[in-house]
């Protein structure tokens, strides 16, 4: 049934123009805000853009990869919001699938289809295909494995996935279950779950998608345990997608977000693989038997694709967290509250001082972990190339920082995110904002791929090692190098005069080194106390000093966080690749990063005598003096992250400033709205409230 027409005469519209024009008084264009918002900013943010995408062409592909998604219908994004599970999972699938052939099709860069994914956002079954199950095969498959199924990865003849994880067993990977036992006789092994937590739980694209899987399962050769190695293992039949004998797998239901990818759970029952089905690139297992351990060297050859994938994580923090801070800042920018006096406009909500407080620093958190992201991949690369020449003697170091980093960045963005959404009032509540579905499918980085936790534990092992050697007189080096240098400076004081003081990087990487070295020699003392003397890096003196070392590790990551934003913007300077108003800009937001780093660190810096309350109540000054400073920038700063509306997908981070439209306009496409009545009014509505009907019953 159609609506009433409704036309009101001009007695009724006369009537209500007086009243109308009194609650207009005052009234604010957001699109016209925004507009002005701009005019405000103190740099070029196209330049600061292009130097962040590495070149104004990058991102002048980037538009028109945009463009290439927006003419493909499982790429659009109009009801990405209102999709069911299932919907989202063959959306997602099809999205990946689209883009895959797309590349092929269009002879497309790596890094073309790496931006595709990006921009078009829409997980699904093919995740961990390109993002574990092929970097395995590079990283840890020989020659002859890699050519064997690089091809039938690159064609999608086969999909595949990682099986780590287990019901009962995460990041304890030497506590696995699952075991592969070598058959002399038949020149086979025997993979199978012999326990009920030994089920394989979570490995994305397992549940309805992958035909092949890496699974890592305790190698046994004559009765002897090796430990957790990796083989490729068929679960699902190419024709019919069925499982294959003895193969029991499927989705293990939905979760709190990332809904189009179908986690799911594999169990194995005295399945026999070839023997080639092992990745034998460093240890290898012979015909007859034999057990070849890898290389000295190479004995930690395995982490080589952990440490990539929390790499990425780390790469991809920035990327989330300035996301959400784009929606909150644009829309904090014209969205107005509360008016001084009836009949003026009302005020900007980026002009409350607690939300410039809050927005602000969680922007330069955002170019910090960007920064952060870079420096992480470059590592990464300079270690992958080294690893191809057999040298692995950096791993020790980037496995540490990889795991405190990933830890790290991921409880800042995932905090930040919320909080970014929370700013954004009742409308941050809406799917439509953009901002719940971003939170929903982030928040899982911080217990995957290693619990936060246990990453920082990683972190904090290899700082104790340090300090011992520090005090056993031993040169140490790496990220832990200045732990040498305050060994000899034990007393040291802070030198902060006034709040201006605290503003200085100079000033931020003194103390926040001075908090990292006390805990972690703070550590230290607590183990070897839990230890009886000696420290002991696992069973009760470990578990027991867990809540030291983990202060100690994020203490850490936390100077290298800002360390290397200090590093990258003076580079940047130094080599001259930026403007000086936008190289000003950027050092305010380092500024500000140090600061609110060190108000987190407060206590810390009292604690250790490092600080007076004097000193440490300064920082709450130059934080108010600092956000000032950004706030004309603030929406140029967010531009500079170049996010086109179509990537951010969110009423409320429009670029234009055209919320209320955009939000209302999202409103009208929702499916409750395709009938007026509803779908509640047959079997529930209408025996409730037509008399008619009521009265038969």
């Amino acid at each position: 049934m159609l609506p009433q027409r409704h036309s009101p005469d001009a007695a009724t519209r006369e009537l209500v123009v007086g009243p109308c024009r009194v609650t207009m008084q005052g009234a604010a264009n957001p699109m016209e805000d925004a507009a002005a918002e701009r005019r405000k900013a103190t740099f070029s943010s196209d330049e600061l853009a292009a130097f962040l995408h590495d070149g104004a062409d990058k991102l002048q592909r980037r538009e028109e990869l945009v463009q290439l998604l927006s003419s493909q219908p499982w790429s659009d994004k109009t009801h990405r919001y209102f999709l069911t599970r299932e919907q989202e999972y063959v959306g997602g699938l099809q999205a990946a699938v689209g883009i895959w052939k797309t590349m092929r099709g269009q002879k497309l860069s790596i890094e073309d289809g790496i931006a595709l994914r990006s921009l078009a956002y829409f997980p699904g079954g093919l995740e961990l295909h390109i993002g574990m199950f092929i970097p395995t095969i590079l990283s840890q498959g020989t020659p002859e494995q890699q050519a064997k199924w690089m091809p039938l990865c690159n064609r999608l003849q086969v999909i595949g996935t990682y099986a780590q994880t287990e019901l009962g067993h995460g990041t304890f990977v030497r506590g696995l279950q699952t075991v592969a036992v070598y058959d002399e006789r038949a020149k086979e092994f025997v993979v199978h779950s012999p326990s009920l937590e030994s089920t394989k739980w979570w490995p994305g694209g397992l549940g309805k998608t992958a035909t092949h899987v890496v699974l890592m399962a305790r190698l046994f050769v004559k009765d002897k345990d090796y430990g957790p190695h990796a083989f490729i293992v068929q679960v699902r039949d190419l024709e019919t997608h069925q499982p294959m004998p003895g193969v029991t797998v499927g989705d293990i239901g939905p979760k709190m977000g990332f809904n189009g990818v179908d986690n799911g759970f594999l169990s194995l029952d005295h399945v026999r693989i070839p023997r080639d089905s092992m990745l034998m690139r460093y240890a290898q297992v012979t015909e007859e038997g034999q057990y070849i351990p890898p290389p000295p060297d190479n004995q930690k050859a395995a982490y080589a694709t952990m440490v990539y994938v929390r790499a990425t994580i780390v790469r991809d923090s920035g990327d989330f967290l300035s996301r959400a801070v784009t929606i909150a800042t644009r829309y904090a920018a014209v969205r107005r509250q509360t008016a001084p006096k009836l009949g003026e406009p009302e005020l900007q909500v980026l002009d409350y001082d607690n939300v410039q407080q809050t927005l602000m620093p969680l922007l330069s958190r955002a170019y910090a972990l960007v920064f952060m992201g870079r420096s992480m991949m470059d590592m990464y690369n300079s270690f992958d190339a080294a690893r191809a020449r057999g040298d692995f003697a950096v791993l020790p170091e980037l496995h540490a920082l990889s795991s405190g980093l990933k830890a790290l960045s991921t409880d800042i963005a995932a905090a930040g995110i919320e909080t970014a959404r929370r700013q954004c009032g009742g409308h941050g509540y809406m799917l439509a904002s953009g901002l719940p579905t971003l939170f929903n499918s982030y928040v899982q980085n911080c217990t995957w791929e290693g619990d936060n936790s246990v990453m920082y534990l990683q972190t904090a092992r290899y700082m104790v090692k340090n300090v011992l050697a520090v005090q056993l007189g031993r040169s140490v080096g790496g990220s832990a190098a200045y732990l040498a240098e305050a060994a000899k400076q034990t007393g040291a004081k802070c030198a902060v005069g006034r709040a201006e003081d605290w503003t200085n990087p100079a000033n931020q990487l003194a103390a926040l080194t001075a908090v990292a070295a006390s805990l972690a020699v703070q550590a230290t003392k607590v183990l070897a106390r839990a230890s009886g003397g000696q420290p002991v890096f696992e069973g009760e003196p470990w578990n027991g000093s867990s809540v030291d070392l983990i202060r100690a590790a994020r203490a850490h990551v936390a100077l290298y966080l800002h360390k290397n934003f200090v590093d990258c913007v003076e580079a940047a300077a130094g080599q001259r690749k930026l403007t000086a108003p936008t190289t000003a800009a950027l050092r305010q937001l380092v500024s500000l990063h140090g600061v609110a780093l060190l108000l987190e660190a407060a206590g810390d810096l009292l604690e250790s005598g490092y600080a007076t309350g004097r000193q440490a109540g300064w920082l709450r000054e130059a934080q108010r003096s600092l956000v000032r400073g950004v706030r004309p920038n603030a929406l140029a700063l967010v531009d500079s992250f170049a996010y086109p509306d179509y990537q951010l997908n969110s009423a409320l981070g429009r670029k234009d400033g055209n919320v209320y439209q955009a939000l209302l306009d999202s409103a009208r496409i929702s499916p409750l709205n395709a009938t007026q009545e509803g779908p509640a009014w047959k079997p529930v509505l209408e025996p409730l409230l037509n008399p008619q009907i009521r009265s038969r019953l």
